[in-house]
């Protein structure tokens, strides 16, 4: 490859990748398309672990916010897990991540809580 190909197809890529925001937290955790973050994260830590509670809203359907993140966590490390109760939560280590959606004034709230154990 030349390198004026290469700086072309480096400078074309760069938009895309500058659109992908993550949450102010969890930088390894990205914000849906069009959402941002809505409120200051809470956080709770104890010697057990820390609990993230996270907040982000933004325009579009529950159906493609769940399908982002079941296209984007595997690849971040996060695996599917279904609880006892039905819900849907991802795993990775010692992390457990869970999302809510609620529809409120057109827009879409996204909720997220991430438990993170203390090691043994």
């Amino acid at each position: 490859m030349t390198r004026a190909l290469f700086i072309a197809a480096l400078v074309l890529a760069t938009p895309a990748f500058a659109q992908t925001a993550y949450f102010s937290v969890l930088d390894d955790l990205p914000l849906p398309p069009g959402f941002s973050e809505s409120a200051p994260p809470g956080v709770f830590e104890a010697p057990e672990g820390r609990i993230l509670a996270l907040s982000a809203e933004g325009a579009g359907e529950g159906l493609a916010v769940r399908d982002f993140y079941y296209e984007t966590l595997p690849a971040l490390g996060w695996a599917e897990h279904r609880r006892g109760d039905g819900a849907l939560e991802f795993r990775r280590g010692r992390e457990r991540l869970s999302f809510t959606l609620e529809r409120a004034g057109g827009r879409l709230l996204l909720g997220v809580q991430v438990v993170e154990l203390a090691a043994d």
